[in-house]
């Protein structure tokens, strides 16, 4: 049998689903997301150099990546974007230099609420994972911190809480 048809066979897990809303426009948040993932992603906690990463970019089209980049050059490919709409969605794959079978997929909408937007992140796919499910409970607290914490903080004039 293929290494990914036992993956396959797996019962779904549950999405996370983190629900924020930020105090600017879609586009404006669409843009702090990807073009300043590198300001207020933490990268010293929550990436694979930790304290060698040097910074984290999204390539700004369909197909292209998302990548650390750690302080001997040295590229990390976290994802690939699979839907590109500035301003009301971003979707990749997420494996972190795993293969890619194993990728699961994070799925980002930005909806207009007011003067204010709403953004969710959806990240799903956990069986494609042997460990899926323990991945799933660290991967929920991780998105709380990175994104409802610090994305939200950066879209609100500036991170407010250090990184750990």
């Amino acid at each position: 049998m293929p290494a990914n048809a036992a993956a396959e066979s797996r019962e779904p897990l549950a999405p996370i689903v983190v629900d924020i809303v930020v105090p600017c426009p879609p586009d404006r948040a669409f843009d702090y997301f990807v073009r300043d993932v590198g300001r207020w992603w933490p990268l010293s906690s929550h990436s694979l150099g930790r304290e060698q990463s040097a910074s984290v970019r999204f390539e700004p089209h369909e197909g292209g990546r998302l990548i650390e980049t750690v302080r001997d050059g040295t590229e990390h490919t976290w994802g690939t974007i699979t839907r590109w709409t500035p301003g009301h969605r971003l979707a990749f794959t997420w494996h972190l230099d795993r293969a890619p079978a194993t990728a699961q997929v994070v799925d980002v909408t930005f909806a207009a609420d007011g003067t204010r937007t709403r953004v969710t992140l959806a990240h799903s796919g956990w069986e494609r994972r042997d460990d899926g499910a323990q991945a799933r409970e660290n991967y929920a607290g991780g998105w709380k911190f990175v994104f409802a914490e610090r994305y939200r903080g950066f879209c609100a004039g500036g991170v407010t809480s250090p990184g750990p």
